[in-house]
């Protein structure tokens, strides 16, 4: 119930997407655009007041200054001007800057108001690469009209250098820091599911122990949610050290492609590749080399090229669960969609990175949808498997039920001819006289050979029990089957059934039961047995036996034999239900009955399939065309109405006749 909650509540906040609405009075100027100057000079002539900001290249800023110039490395300096109006100078003021890598030095109206993140005044930090910015603005430095903002960024990473992401603006200092505030919350937000999804499946996994993939997606989850805490800004609220962080940030990452794998080929029961343990290896080394050379810059160098391999993890993820799908794997489609909308991310997030795409990230919520898509796929592997468990429970119960069944035949049926078999082989041990041991022999060897025939009828009586339905249904046309079905030499019958009729049913079950009627013991001591086969109004099939025997008694002693439920339980009862059981399996209908207490009757109705073509319509007016009557055969109509209309149309013809009487 907890759990779909949460899903609830994450689905929500997809749908309102997790970015706070902001209040446009609060911001006071938007800065970002196409229309900064930017130099690449390691002086600082552009500060003068005298420096003529005409001769600048025009460039656009978020965006990254190492796709304009590759080869440099020393300072870029970006300048804008801005007009406040009286209004906007009497509020609290603060610039607001996004990702900026590496190091940054803003100036208004040629004064320092902050570097690294940290105001005028306050130690500034010596790493802060990747971090938004946010610097108040002095009230008395800022000037009614026009101003002018320069901001100096030194960068020597190796793919990014400058404003990479937004926003870019001024807005009211209390704007600016509970912006940040939230963005940091709602990442949280997605850390929390990520540990919920995690926790979940590693409490499950203690109760599945051969569910290997409970615990490596729990591990997935866990390792993602860890990489996203790390990267958080709420981080430097505990401890304001951003190499350790940092360290922690990519240790992390370097993880979650080996448990992403490991994961697939547990979700699809794969074998590992070859030197897939050396690829861990390779990792662990490479978190060894950053722990020695503990240089912040050194370590995004090598991320910078590191993540294009991730296309290949996600390139082999989509291989594998195509051939999946193909195979029509249970799971294989969710998988393939979160791998596409997670592929689309880890894409756009690179091309953010290095300045290619001013965007905000989804990352998290991909990961995140990559995450319940594929909880849904192992809740729906685990309902299925609880489905086949059910199902070996249903196997197993039938069987115990088909046991005790057999068991409670054998012991009505078979106790008394064991006991009777016991007997005369105690007596044949006891004899002195060759005659009789023969008899003897002879009536044991009946007494089996009866046995034999009865657990036949027993074990097949016990197992059509236990079916709920027919296990396979066959489509045939019906007269081609039963011809090959009835015993032509042991019955004399007759057809009248529609050529085109087709039969859908079990046609092993039909065959039994027909032959089980046809060859019925007690059926072969009657003088006379009829088959009619025939069909009603609704193209149904109908099996109609007509018995007849030369002694009345005998017919309806079998008949209250087969009919009586109370009646003991005999070889011709047992020969009786077994065609029963086979007429509840097939959904048809039994009538049996005596006529005129000397006859049987067993009409058998199966339901069959005539096509619409054929069927014969009535009361349907005859046609005329040109003058000329198109005459349809009709059925017949039944004798008793026909009696009745002649009957008042002689009476509306009725003549009197004349009184004859006496002379006066």
């Amino acid at each position: 119930m907890y759990f779909k909650r949460l899903l609830l509540s994450f689905t929500l906040l997809l749908c309102f997407q997790c970015s706070r609405i902001t209040d446009e009075s609060t911001i006071v100027l938007k800065l970002d655009g196409e229309d900064w100057g930017v130099l690449f000079d390691e002086s600082a002539q552009i500060l003068s007041p005298e420096f003529n900001a005409n001769n600048l290249e025009v460039t656009k800023v978020p965006g990254n200054f190492r796709n304009i110039n590759r080869s440099y490395r020393g300072s870029i300096w970006i300048r804008k001007n801005f007009e406040i109006t009286t209004e906007q100078h009497q509020k609290s003021l603060a610039l607001q800057l996004g990702r900026i890598y590496q190091s940054d030095e803003v100036y208004v109206n040629g004064v320092l108001i902050g570097k690294n993140n940290s105001a005028f005044g306050e130690e500034p930090d010596d790493y802060a690469f990747g971090r938004p910015r946010i610097y108040p603005i002095p009230h008395d430095l800022l000037l009614e009209g026009e101003n002018v903002l320069i901001i100096r960024i030194q960068s020597n990473l190796t793919t990014s250098a400058g404003i990479i992401t937004g926003p870019v603006r001024i807005v009211t200092y209390e704007e600016a820091i509970n912006g940040n505030l939230y963005d940091s919350l709602v990442e949280l937000i997605f850390v929390g599911f990520y540990l919920f999804i995690a926790l979940f499946f590693f409490i499950n996994y203690f109760k599945l122990r051969d569910k290997k993939e409970y615990l490596s997606f729990s591990i997935l989850a866990l390792g993602f949610s860890a990489f996203e805490l790390s990267r958080n800004e709420i981080r430097f609220f505990i401890w304001n050290n951003f190499a350790f962080f940092k360290f922690l940030e990519y240790g992390f990452l370097f993880l979650l492609p080996y448990g992403f794998i490991k994961f697939i080929q547990n979700f699809f029961d794969l074998k590992q590749f070859k030197y897939q343990n050396i690829y861990l290896y390779s990792h662990a080394v490479f978190l060894v080399i950053f722990a020695i050379v503990a240089k912040p810059e050194f370590w995004y160098n090598f991320i910078g090229y590191w993540d294009l391999h991730l296309f290949i993890v996600i390139g082999y993820a989509i291989y594998v669960t195509f051939y999946k799908l193909r195979d029509s794997v249970r799971g294989s489609l969710i998988h393939f969609l979160a791998l596409i909308y997670l592929l689309y991310s880890i894409l756009k997030e690179v091309m953010i990175e290095r300045g290619y795409l001013n965007a905000d990230s989804s990352l998290e919520k991909s990961f995140l949808m990559y995450l319940v898509l594929m909880t849904l796929a192992l809740r729906f592997q685990f309902l299925m498997m609880k489905r086949k468990l059910l199902g070996r429970f249903d196997r197993l119960k039938e069987a115990d039920s088909l046991r005790e069944k057999i068991f409670f035949y054998m012991d009505a049926m078979i106790s008394g001819p064991l006991r009777e078999m016991k007997e005369k082989l105690f007596e044949y041990r006891e004899s002195l006289t060759k005659s009789k041991d023969k008899k003897l022999v002879k009536e044991v060897e009946a007494i089996q050979s009866s046995i034999e025939n009865v657990m036949d009828d027993i074990i097949e009586l016990s197992r059509l029990e236990v079916l709920k339905e027919v296990p396979f249904k066959d489509k045939v046309n019906f007269i081609s089957f039963i011809k090959d079905v009835i015993p032509e030499d042991d019955i004399t019958y007759s057809i009248k059934v529609h050529p085109e009729t087709e039969i859908y049913n079990s046609l092993d079950l039909i065959n039994s039961v027909v032959v089980r009627l046809v060859d019925f013991p007690p059926f072969r001591e009657f003088t006379h047995n009829d088959l009619i086969i025939t069909q009603d109004l609704k193209g149904n099939v109908h099996f109609r036996f007509l018995l007849f025997h030369t002694n009345p008694k005998l017919t309806l002693r079998l008949f209250n034999e087969l009919t009586e439920n109370e009646s003991a339980l005999t070889a011709t009862k047992v020969k009786w239900t077994i065609i029963l059981e086979i007429v509840r399996l097939l959904q048809a209908k039994l009538d049996f009955k005596v006529i005129k207490k000397k006859y049987l009757k067993i009409d058998l109705g199966i339901a069959a399939i005539v096509p619409v073509s054929e069927m014969v319509k009535i009361h349907e007016p005859t046609p005329i065309l040109n003058d000329k009557i198109i005459h349809r055969k009709v059925e017949k109509e039944d004798w008793k109405i026909t009696l009745v209309k002649l009957w008042k149309k002689f009476k509306e013809t009725e003549v009197k006749l004349p009184k004859f009487g006496k002379k006066k």
